[in-house]
């Protein structure tokens, strides 16, 4: 008898059980095709009541429990899907289908308007590269990213470091951010690409065509804009590490008794890139701890074909066989970020970072170069109604340069610039229609450098600083039809006062949505373009010009996208007037030395086209690529010194299969680069005396291609297994405008995200 009661009692303790899990409110999560479980998608909860939030994430099975005591807005969004909104009561259980974002037209971005739009809303077709692109394919530089994304965009090594060209403007028109926040410390226009961390981003926002309107001075040809993460569960950590085959390796019996054993040790760094990153969120505080140390070794490249130069002006032929080297580095950089919700409609952050980059080349001087930099910012966003903020920022950016003795590890300081830049800027909705955007700024740069004085023993300060107002209205007229006018008022300190309007229409005829934007660009001479006075170790000078003036330009572009279903297309056109354009030239002092000099070239004009698809070929292939075409008419002296190849692409395919704990994407990319014709100048003796000719370069079209194989396991556990240069492309005559490449290369990247592998296993 007291068998059946205990059997009795163990069969309703069962059924309690049942009864509980039964009454237990789940969110489910699946794919909308596949019909299958979503895992570790973002849940938020907002209380319509208190607007108090609550986040989770989906289990293996998609499933988020529903805790709320308050009705409330559920947002779902996970990458590569389109985030879905709705309202919740608590104890309601629900199946959510998501629809994949194949093409992240949902995707929010900001940098076009400086405002929040979805991908396909923004009024210039802005192109996006998302972490998990960067993460699949184990990339860990900028110019990687790019030149494999985005068709017109082009880097090269030149005497001072890394140099970029998009639609056949250098680096002196394209603006970098960070979170939208410039960067201090330029060579030739070019920040330090070094200091952006590919690990720690979420997405990249590439916006081509003068932007002067919204940026000012510099973003003349376009505004490139890294999106850092942000923590979005209580704890996260994760860390992991590339490394890729040694480029070269100069000195494999190095003896520590060597006489040159630091220089030597130093030019064989490993291509090592490690990180480690602990974000937590917890109650209303956020904060963000990164951690990034990276390496590469040096290397020189040799022509095996030489190069032959016709002279015009001296009716004579000089050969040449031409050599470059590219040096090593190693980078350490930390930094800091918090955010505190102060109440339901204030938000606060601070940002901070330490940088340092050290630099061997193979110069014997028992000397190496030495960056460093010293950044941080404050931000206050106040939500004072529905769609209706006010943000005040205030950023401060220390970018130095020394010479340190690879003896006593002196330093020796050659440069500091210095940025800062206090914002404020206001979003208000007015009616339905009008988002006013509206901001103040004040931009202040200071550079002290070797570079002005004509004396190698002396720092030497100049300073700029410019106020600014702007004005946008993004006016909703209806649902197939907006526009966006906007102007800006630049007033600098050395050359007074430049408006800057913009015009934007957009029309959606679905599938098509068609663009026209209008804009004007400015850019004011640099510090070092009008006070330079330097002697390179008395091999050449370059010279300043205080009488240089601002240069301008008119933008014109006209689009047109086409998505449907599994296709995503566009094609846009576009001319680029400029009017003293800034550029140099080269001619010979008395003392026989060679002198680059400051000018404002004859007007110019850029005439281009770009092609970009995107085709979904089957439920696991995606095929994408580009095609740019620039016609960029730059002459000196009636005679044409644009460098930039006239016809660019890539073409991508990837691969991806996804089995509940194992992902696997495989990714083939190639950059096409094409032929160029331009004319070169060069130093030539003539009856013993240095004179500079001009000649006709041709370099031939080429191509390079890299494979990597991704794995995620648990989605936690990420192997990348890679090749660059698949096809051992080096080029036969090595100059600042051809492939640097050394050759083909292997690597293998090992990332762990330590709190997802922790959810998963107590999952299980």
């Amino acid at each position: 008898m007291n068998k059946w009661k205990v059997l009795g009692f163990l069969v309703l303790l069962l059924a309690m059980h049942k009864s509980g899990k039964a009454q237990e409110a789940i969110i489910k999560v699946i794919d909308a095709d596949s019909r299958l479980a979503i895992p570790y998608a973002n849940v938020c909860f907002q209380s319509l009541l208190s607007d108090a939030k609550t986040y989770s994430i989906t289990s293996l099975e998609g499933d988020a429990k529903n805790n709320i005591t308050e009705r409330s807005l559920l947002v779902i969004s996970f990458m590569g899907y389109e985030s879905l909104f709705d309202t919740i009561l608590p104890n309601e259980s629900r199946v959510y289908e998501l629809k994949p974002d194949l093409f992240h037209l949902h995707q929010i971005v900001v940098t076009a308007t400086r405002t929040q739009k979805a991908l396909k809303d923004v009024p210039a077709i802005t192109q996006l590269v998302s972490a998990k692109e960067i993460e699949s394919r184990g990339i860990t530089s900028i110019s990687s990213v790019l030149e494999d994304d985005v068709p017109g965009i082009e880097f090269h090594q030149a005497g001072f470091g890394s140099d970029i060209k998009m639609q056949g403007l250098d680096a002196n028109y394209v603006l970098f951010l960070v979170d939208g926040e410039r960067m201090a410390g330029e060579t030739e226009g070019n920040i330090d690409y070094n200091r952006l961390n590919m690990n720690d981003v979420e997405r990249i926002e590439i916006v081509k065509g003068a932007s002067s309107a919204l940026y000012g001075s510099q973003a003349m040809g376009g505004v490139i804009n890294i999106i850092t993460k942000k923590p979005r569960d209580k704890v996260e950590f994760s860390f992991g590490a590339k490394y890729q085959q040694f480029n070269q390796v100069n000195y494999s019996d190095l003896k520590s008794d060597d006489d040159f054993y630091t220089y030597k040790n130093n030019l064989d760094k490993p291509n090592l890139n490690t990180y480690a990153t602990l974000g937590f969120y917890v109650g209303k505080l956020m904060s963000k701890t990164n951690f990034n140390m990276k390496s590469t070794d040096a290397y020189t490249l040799q022509s095996s074909d030489s190069m032959v130069m016709d002279i015009i002006e001296y009716d004579t032929t000089l050969t040449k066989l031409t050599s470059t080297e590219v040096p090593g580095i190693s980078d350490f950089t930390i930094s800091q970020m918090f955010e505190y919700e102060l109440g339901a409609k204030w938000r606060l952050k601070a940002n901070g970072s330490y940088y340092k980059h050290q630099q061997y080349d193979f110069i014997k001087d028992k000397k190496f170069q030495e960056f460093e930099d010293f950044s941080y910012g404050f931000k206050a966003f106040y939500q004072y109604a529905d769609d209706n903020n006010l943000e005040f920022s205030y950023q401060d950016d220390l970018y130095n340069k020394f010479d340190v003795s690879e003896k006593t590890g002196h330093r020796n300081q050659e440069y500091a610039h210095h940025f800062y830049d206090p914002k404020l800027i206001i979003n208000h909705l007015i009616g339905e229609s009008h988002q006013l955007t509206g901001g103040l700024e004040y931009l202040s740069e200071e550079l002290s450098t070797k570079m002005f004085s004509g004396d190698i023993d002396s720092l030497v300060s100049k300073q700029g600083a410019t106020a600014i107002a702007f004005v946008q209205d993004d006016y909703a007229i209806n649902s197939k039809l907006s526009m966006i006018a906007g102007m800006r008022y630049d007033y600098h300190s050395a050359f007074g006062g430049k408006l800057s309007p913009k015009l934007s229409v957009m029309y959606k005829w679905i599938p098509l949505t068609f663009r026209l934007n209008y804009a004007q660009g400015f850019r004011t001479p640099t510090l070092k373009e009008l006070y330079m006075d330097w002697d390179h170790i008395g091999i050449f000078y370059i010279k300043g010009n205080e009488n240089l003036k601002p240069e301008t330009n008119n933008y014109i572009s006209a689009s047109a996208e086409f998505t449907k279903s599994r296709l995503n297309a566009s094609i846009n056109v576009y001319k680029n007037w400029f009017k003293n354009r800034i550029d140099g030239y080269w001619s010979v002092a008395d003392d026989g030395k060679e002198v680059y000099n400051y000018t404002n070239i004859d007007d110019s004009d850029i005439t281009g086209l770009e092609l970009l698809v995107k085709y979904q070929l089957s439920t696991h292939f995606m095929l994408s690529g580009g095609y740019s075409y620039i016609n960029d008419h730059q002459t000196l002296n009636n005679i044409n010194i644009s460098s930039v190849a006239p016809h660019s692409g890539n073409f991508k395919i990837g691969y991806s299969l996804s089995k509940r704990v194992y992902k696997l994407n495989i990714n083939l990319s190639g950059k096409i680069t094409g032929e160029k014709n331009y004319y070169e100048a060069t130093n030539i003796y003539i009856n013993g005396q240095q004179n500079i000719g001009t000649y006709a370069a041709h370099y031939s079209a080429f191509s390079l291609w890299k494979l990597t194989v991704a794995q995620n396991f648990h989605n936690g556990i990420n192997l990348v297994l890679g090749v660059d240069n698949i096809f051992d492309y080096q080029t036969p005559i090595i100059n600042f405008n051809t492939s640097l490449s050394p050759g083909r290369r292997c690597f293998v990247s090992l990332n762990f995200n330590v709190d997802k592998l922790y959810r998963e296993f107590k999952n299980l």
